[in-house]
């Protein structure tokens, strides 16, 4: 594993902190799971891949969309962070 040091501020290391305590971890595991499931979503390894499993009799199926709606989904997320 690589150590990376990130400055990050007071409100997100705050609620870093805050997260660990209810999960009984460090601020820096916690960080490291949200760098770690924001990586896998942005390179196809989305933790949502169950969508799109079903079937439906309708035209505009969204389990025929559903990579369509979570790349949209992802996108709006990135585009609110920048």
């Amino acid at each position: 594993m690589t150590e990376l040091r990130v400055v990050v501020p007071d409100e997100i290391a705050e609620r870093l902190a805050s997260e660990a305590a209810e999960r009984g971890t460090s601020p820096e595991d916690v960080a490291a799971e949200v760098l770690r499931t924001h990586a896998l979503s942005r390179t196809g390894g989305h933790r949502l891949s169950f969508i799109g499993i079903g079937r439906s009799r309708s035209r505009d199926s969204i389990a025929e969309r559903h990579e369509e709606i979570i790349r949209d989904h992802f996108a709006d997320k990135t585009a609110a962070d920048v």
